[in-house]
């Protein structure tokens, strides 16, 4: 289905095929941790409409001629061995020479057709959940700071500590590389009306598709984010605030009726995955907003 994070492909009268595909440049220097986030960011797509079974992985590579070998198969390694902590494998894949490293794949998954969770089917009077807090942006922006530029550094610095700087990173890379998939064993357990993962178009970006597909409006209250990002995101200019930062491997955004809550939350929480309840939906044309003066909870 069109505008979908995953193609779901009926394969028969109650299974279909559930497929991506992504692909981006590097976000860290070290291959096996961008291994790990790739295949996290590349997996989630399939977990956020409720499949729990990946089939198997390519992978899509590209990489200048001088990049050294060890570098390749270091990215290699790190995706592969993310995709068997996950129970599937790569399968194939392909390779081209590219002025510049990219690396991605396509995932296949497996599910029963009535267990596909949309982003439309959000009604008015869920409630809106979070399963990772927000940032990655505005944190990686500095970590490419604190390694390549010095004045810029120095500047980022002056203004916030390095320790506090260093946490953000090392929060951001952890939930860069933890996986969705808890969270789509949770939505086989509840009635979830509406998913969707957070990654490229931020948090409000992602809410707005849901809103617009399901007919309701969004306001969104409370936003997660890991401690420090906000400062770091007002210092660098982007807008973590307005919560429209992008965002990498990020978590789900679920639409839930108000009687499934309590048990969507139990399910999340048995599966050490913490949901932050951020807003709401009621009855609407397909916007979203921001409260008025909306809550900021540092993690």
């Amino acid at each position: 289905m069109p505008g979908e994070d995953s193609a779901i492909i009926r394969i028969s009268k109650d299974t279909c095929l559930v497929q991506t595909l992504d692909f981006f440049t590097p976000i860290v220097d070290e291959p096996i941790t961008q291994g790990e986030i790739t295949a996290c960011n590349v997996t989630n797509d399939i977990y956020a409409k409720g499949a729990t079974n990946i089939l198997g992985v390519l992978v899509i590579m590209g990489f200048p001629p001088e990049l050294p070998t060890e570098i390749s198969v270091d990215l290699l390694k790190g995706f592969s061995d993310f995709c068997r902590k996950l129970g599937t494998q790569v399968v194939g894949g392909h390779t081209i020479t590219n002025p510049w490293p990219i690396l991605g794949g396509t995932a296949a998954g497996m599910m029963k057709i009535n267990d596909v969770v949309y982003k439309k089917g959000a009604k008015s009077g869920d409630n809106l959940i979070l399963t990772k807090p927000l940032g990655v942006q505005p944190v990686m922006a500095a970590y490419r700071l604190l390694k390549e530029e010095e004045t810029l550094s120095r500047e980022l610095l002056s203004e916030i500590p390095r320790k506090t700087v260093e946490v953000a990173i090392k929060k951001a890379i952890s939930s860069m590389t933890t996986t969705n998939k808890s969270v789509a064993e949770a939505m086989l357990q509840t009635r979830v009306n509406a998913a969707t993962d957070v990654t490229g178009f931020g948090l409000v970006g992602h809410a707005l598709e849901m809103a617009q597909q399901s007919g309701v409006d969004i306001e969104i209250s409370r936003i997660p984010v890991f401690k420090g990002s906000i400062r770091i995101s007002d210092i660098l200019g982007y807008s973590l605030r307005d919560g429209r930062a992008h965002e990498t491997a990020g978590g789900m955004l679920l639409s839930v009726s108000q009687e499934n809550t309590k048990q969507l939350v139990k399910a999340l929480e048995k599966r050490q995955v913490t949901p932050y309840m951020i807003g709401g939906a009621k009855k609407g044309k397909g916007e979203v907003k921001l409260s008025k003066d909306p809550q900021y909870i540092e993690v």
